[in-house]
Formats: structure tokens, sequence, C-alpha cells
């Protein structure tokens, strides 16, 4: 699930993995091996990614294949404040967002 998640929030910030190589500071063929699912990053680095990202560990590692960054990156910064009910009713807004601007 990791390799998928990285590369699917590296996409949505339009960066190649060549250019994330060099904001984290190691080999391309690094980030090719993470989002193969070859190799995993340590713990530090999987911290920074998050924090990159501004999503969960939670969500870096395991996230429900059905969701977003986008919706990730919105509940991450509320899901304190909502209950779970809140955050599903969040999640079907901004996917209805998401996908009026894809369909007109």
């Amino acid at each position: 699930m990791f390799a998928e998640n990285l590369k699917n929030l590296r996409k949505s910030k339009g960066l190649t993995q060549v250019q994330f190589a060099q904001i984290f500071q190691i080999s391309s063929g690094t980030i090719a091996m993470w989002e193969t699912g070859k190799r995993m990053p340590d713990t530090e680095t999987l911290k920074r990614i998050a924090k990159y990202f501004d999503v969960s560990l939670d969500y870096l590692l395991d996230a429900p294949a059905d969701e977003t960054p986008e919706e990730i990156i919105i509940l991450n910064r509320n899901a304190k404040k909502l209950s779970q009910e809140q955050q599903k009713t969040l999640i079907d807004v901004v996917r209805g967002m998401l996908k009026e601007d894809f369909d007109g």
C-alpha cells in the first residue's frame, strides 16, 4: 500500500521521481524501489515524507484505495475536530467537488 500511496502523492504534487529524490536528497533509484514495493524508507524518512505531503503516517502506510490524496489532506487537517460520520460526509462532499471538476 505504501508504494502506491507514495506514487499517488508524488504525482498529485506534479513531481517526477527525480524531482522528489532531489527534494529528499536521495537517489531516484531509491524512489523507484519504494514505489515498486521493493524497499521501504526508514522511520525518520517516513515521517519526513508524511510531513512533506501533509498526511498522517497511517495514510502513507495504509490508506484506503478509494480515497484520493486531496481527501486525505483535507481530513488530516480536520480529523481531530470531526466525528467519523462528519469525516465520511466531508469525503463525500470532496469527491463530489472533484468529480464536478473532472466532468465539467
